[in-house]
């Protein structure tokens, strides 16, 4: 794999700090030092809960140890790190914690260990179907699925029970809901991720398919950017946030955080978001606390939409010096037991079926079942070796127009002459 001489200079820096880090974590004091060492790179945010999983697993297996790397909690950031350390090629890394998004790019690359023998078709019945099919990638299983995400609409449902109204099922319904019941600035019709980042592109493909459209078809890499579907989701969206709209002008800015903030918060009607935010939001002292309901994201024909597939797991990396014990991580990470130390105290979605009907979750997080109904219409992002930069390129053009430097449809007919370009070089 050849890189620009500029992006060189940013690998060798990148590797320099995942080395750092990577030294930090096996140095000698650190708990079993001298053991052979199981090494990922993990979010700082994520590292405390990884923590009880690592302590597991080396009491069941008292020659290993496991260095959890602390890195960086943005993700774009995350993935920077990690195809600097794969690219080195020194086997820094024996796993890959990686985005959904993220199998395509390294199994083309070859940096990952198919796992299609070590994990048979029976032991992938535990797992989600849409969850599990992320990680496959021209007919090879590279990435066992650790935790899921989708797409979802909360909304307020004291204020919509107070009007009368059910919860909207089209984008119609939602947008005039959203006028009647909001009160800007204090209260804010829709919230969602408007910001130039892949919180913007999993939004607007939910809009897109509720339209009808798509973005790229993965099986003959034809473009959908410049239909009339695609035009008509961009003309929503930028309608939301136009003054006079439903969404506050911040709405092109707001990531994930913000919007959750103010949702639970009680400043917004509707917030469209990820799973985590209902078990923040249901906490003690929380504002909306027992006033919100989640629902499918809304269509343009009422028929329950597909929100967009999220998600993590486990691979590992081709230049593993234990790729038998990295394998025997992954298992055990992906254990119920496993899913419960993680999944209870965080509120992530599990991956494994059963942990849908597991009292302890089911405890910690009754929504469990209602997510679980949405999340089996749950759609990924194209599966294609070039992903990152496609979604650069609509990410930049759907800013632009929300931004008011483009218009629509020259917004998406350039995305979309980009795109084509792009993928005429997909390996």
């Amino acid at each position: 794999m050849t890189l620009p001489a500029g992006i060189s200079r940013f690998v060798v820096g990148v590797v320099g700090v995942v080395v750092v880090a990577l030294g930090a974590a096996g140095c000698p004091g650190t708990r079993g030092a001298g053991r052979p060492a199981l090494r990922f790179l993990v979010p700082a945010n994520e590292r405390p809960f990884w923590l009880p999983l690592a302590a597991t697993f080396e009491k069941e297996h008292p020659g290993l140890r496991v260095d959890l790397a602390e890195g960086p909690v943005n993700t774009d950031l995350r993935e920077s790190l990690t195809t600097a350390a794969l690219l080195a090629g020194d086997g820094s890394f024996d796993l890959v914690y990686l985005d959904v998004t993220w199998t395509p790019k390294l199994a083309a690359a070859g940096w990952l260990l198919p796992l299609d023998a070590a994990f048979p078709e029976e032991a992938r019945r535990d797992f989600l179907p849409q969850a599990l099919a992320a990680g496959v990638f021209r007919g090879h299983l590279y990435r066992i699925p650790f935790r899921t995400d989708v797409g979802l609409l909360y909304y307020r449902k004291d204020l919509l029970a107070a009007a009368g109204l059910p919860p909207p099922r089209t984008w119609s319904e939602l947008e005039a809901d959203a006028r009647r019941l909001q009160k800007p600035p204090g209260l804010s019709g829709f919230l969602w991720q408007g910001a130039q980042y892949e919180g913007l592109v999993c939004f607007f493909l939910e809009v897109l398919r509720g339209h009808g459209g798509f973005w790229i078809d993965p099986e003959t890499l034809e473009v959908g950017l410049d239909r009339p579907e695609a035009v008509a989701s961009l003309e929503m969206l930028q309608r939301f946030c136009a003054p006079g709209g439903i969404s506050p002008p911040g709405v092109a800015a707001s990531k994930e955080e913000e919007t959750r903030r103010l949702f639970q918060d009680g400043r917004a009607v509707f917030l469209r978001n990820w799973p985590y935010v209902w078990r923040l939001a249901q906490r003690e002292g929380s504002p909306v606390a027992g006033k919100i309901g989640v629902e499918a994201v809304p269509t343009v024909s009422g028929v329950p939409g597909a929100g967009t597939l999220g998600g993590w797991g486990l691979a590992v990396a081709r230049t593993s010096r234990h790729p038998d014990e990295a394998i025997a991580f992954i298992r055990h990470a992906t254990s119920l037991a496993s899913q419960r130390l993680f999944c209870a105290p965080t509120g992530f979605a599990p991956a494994r079926r059963d942990a849908y009907d597991d009292p302890a979750l089911l405890a910690a997080n009754p929504f469990l079942p209602e997510l679980l109904k949405i999340h089996a219409s749950a759609a990924p992002r194209p599966v294609v070796a070039r992903y990152a930069q496609a979604s650069d390129v609509l990410q930049r053009h759907l800013s632009a127009c929300l931004g008011g430097l483009a218009s629509p449809r020259d917004a998406l007919v350039a995305a979309a002459r980009e795109t084509r370009a792009l993928l005429g070089s997909e390996p």
